[in-house]
């Protein structure tokens, strides 16, 4: 049985959570240190390092291999040449999550509102979702950059909400890292952790919150959360 979600604002994180960026992210990292003569990274090591924006992972690229972190480095030139060749590749690889788009389609039948709050930079989240049609599903889309604030900053979460047209006491958080999860405990929201993505939960006991290993099993947890909202 669905249920019921009118006035509830239901907010995704983009990476690892809605979509499978981390090839493309993989390729333009890779890209972006054989500038410094740096050797490639592996997928599987790209995984743990998304979520915090592309500068970080830029530093976490360059960490990994113990070559020294210039910040003025990153902002002057190796964060052009990472947007400029992921920018032009951005959904080349990028897919969203199997039964993700069905999920939500089901959600805003429910009568949900859908929106996406993450830490990558506005124009980038605005292009891997238009370039993937999935876009026009949600009503607020809020990038890392949009504020003066990003997560696990709770102001973040809230003034994704707010431009939703939504209220906190009818919100959830979904994400795929324990940035999410702060953001989430920050504003007070309850939580879904999706354990497929790129990141781990904290660990710190939280009864509002649900992890799920699949997106079959998302609207379920969300009514569970739900449900148990006063």
């Amino acid at each position: 049985m669905s249920f019921d979600f009118s006035g509830w604002t239901l907010v995704f994180d983009l990476d690892g959570t809605l979509v499978e960026t981390a090839p493309d992210l993989h390729a333009a990292l890779n890209h972006t240190l054989a500038h410094k003569g740096l050797a490639p990274v592996t997928l599987d090591t790209i995984r743990m390092m998304i979520g915090d924006g592309a500068k970080a992972m830029i530093r976490k690229g360059l960490d990994f291999h113990q070559a020294p972190i210039d910040q003025a480095e990153i902002d002057k030139t190796l964060w052009p040449i990472f947007l400029d060749f992921y920018s032009a590749h951005i959904t080349r690889l990028s897919t969203p999550f199997e039964d993700s788009m069905s999920c939500l389609s089901a959600l805003q039948q429910d009568g949900a509102t859908l929106a996406v709050c993450t830490n990558k930079a506005q124009g980038l989240a605005e292009q891997v979702l238009s370039g993937l049609q999935m876009d026009r599903q949600f009503i607020a889309i809020v990038g890392g950059d949009e504020l003066p604030v990003k997560n696990p900053n709770a102001h973040h979460l809230l003034e994704t909400i707010a431009r939703s047209g939504g209220n906190p006491a009818r919100a959830i958080m979904v994400g795929d890292s324990q940035t999410d999860e702060k953001a989430a405990r920050n504003a007070g929201l309850p939580f879904v952790f999706v354990s497929f993505g790129y990141g781990t939960l904290s660990g710190q006991p939280y009864e509002r919150l649900r992890s799920i290993d699949h997106w079959r099993d998302m609207q379920q947890a969300l009514s569970q959360l739900a449900a148990g909202r006063p």
